[in-house]
């Protein structure tokens, strides 16, 4: 496995103090050759059992989504209730760029470790909190979790059948969506530190990043079209038609917005099956304008659909321009031979459950290019390296931290 050279985020250090909410944060920067040291409590962070596991020698079992979420990060261990976890803790935000943090809002203050009081040692350090509704507000001290992210920022209210009860998004999409901005925020900060000299808080509420990234189907609907968004099935409020449509052999996704891919649909569906009607012009121009003819229009595309292969709804969607793809089965897209030959997937070796295959590249840089530089740390795998070496302690102070539960 390559070791860090000169990545994106070269000789940037950033600290991590994240759950689930922001793990994937911090391993975007680290994926971009940041130096990003997780601070696990000495029992270790609780996502580290997170199911799927995977068998990892004497009777133990790694969390697969934490192999994932923290390549490329070194670990250590340390308690920041105690003072002298505390005291290590300051030493090493003394020297950092970035500190993401996910912990309820106001635990650092109470710690006497707020933003305020580590930017009197570091002016430059830019410090980014990720919580439920954000560090201010009415619903400051609420807590929640992705399904409560989902369910208040608005995507659960346009997922499933309107008949069906309420469903969750696969996945943990919230928090993913929010560490993603929290990514990109702490960057335009650094940037910010960088020229200014001067660092700043970054506030990432989960529930706003939601509502954010629903606009097409949320408020935005609401506040384009006077229109209140309404769970569709497999379809998107704000694409018609769309949806799940099946073909001989599987499903293929279909969506269409923009007035020249309705077109392009509409032929399409006119010269496989001989259908006259839905060149009507009436179905033209944004999708607005086919919302009430949604289910009827749904059976047109269905009747071509149904005499293609996934393969031939897909190769002849995509020569007409039209967004089409195959709907996948998670086994179904490991093997995607499109995925196989941009070399999207990594392989990565660990030393506990060995040789894994990752997902690849978020994103291409051509001349500081995306890679893994190693695998998910160890609980505390790193405490000496950073503890001693780094900071200076001796071996006999590191076991006597070690002793005393610190780290």
């Amino acid at each position: 496995m390559p070791t860090r050279p000169s990545g994106a985020l070269s000789g940037r250090r950033v600290l991590e103090l994240a759950d689930e909410k922001g793990a994937y944060c911090g391993k975007l920067l680290a994926d971009l050759g940041a130096d990003v040291i997780k601070l696990e409590p000495p029992g270790g962070d609780p996502s580290r059992r997170t199911p799927p596991t995977i068998q990892a020698g004497s009777g133990r079992e790694e969390s697969l989504s934490f192999l994932y979420l923290n390549t490329s990060k070194r670990g250590v261990t340390l308690d920041l209730q105690r003072s002298e976890g505390r005291e290590l803790f300051e030493k090493l935000a003394s020297s950092a760029d970035l500190v993401i943090e996910a912990l309820a809002p106001g635990t650092l203050e109470s710690l006497g470790l707020g933003y305020e009081s580590l930017r009197q040692a570091n002016a430059r350090l830019v410090l980014t909190s990720i919580s439920g509704f954000g560090q201010t507000g009415p619903h400051r001290a609420f807590r929640s979790s992705d399904l409560v992210a989902s369910a208040l920022g608005g995507s659960m209210a346009v997922t499933g059948d309107e008949t069906d009860p309420p469903v969750r998004l696969a996945g943990s999409q919230a928090h993913v969506a929010a560490a993603t901005v929290a990514a990109a925020s702490s960057l335009i900060a650094l940037l910010s530190s960088s020229v200014r000299g001067e660092g700043q808080h970054v506030d990432i509420s989960v529930q706003e990043v939601v509502a954010s990234v629903s606009h097409i189907c949320g408020v935005g609907k609401w506040l384009d079209d006077g229109i209140v968004p309404k769970r569709q099935g497999t379809g998107l409020f704000a694409s018609v038609p769309s949806g799940a449509y099946p073909c001989r052999d599987g499903s293929i996704y279909l969506m269409v917005n923009r007035p020249l891919h309705w077109k392009a649909l509409a032929q399409w569906v006119h010269e496989a099956t001989g259908n006259q009607e839905i060149l009507d012009p009436m179905f033209e121009g944004p999708s607005s304008n086919r919302l009430p003819y949604r289910e009827f229009l749904d059976l047109f595309i269905s009747d071509l659909m149904s005499r293609l292969s996934v393969e031939e709804a897909y190769r002849d969607g995509q020569s007409r321009h039209i967004a089409v793809t195959p709907v996948h089965s998670a086994a179904a897209v490991a093997a995607d031979p499109h995925l196989e030959s941009r070399g999207f997937f990594e392989e990565v070796d660990h030393p506990m459950v060995g040789r894994l295959t990752y997902p690849g590249a978020p994103y291409r840089h051509s001349k500081t290019p995306w890679r893994i530089y190693r695998c998910a740390p160890s609980l505390g795998q790193h405490n000496r390296e950073i503890f001693c070496d780094e900071l200076g302690l001796s071996e006999a102070a590191v076991q006597e931290l070690q002793a005393g539960g610190v780290i």
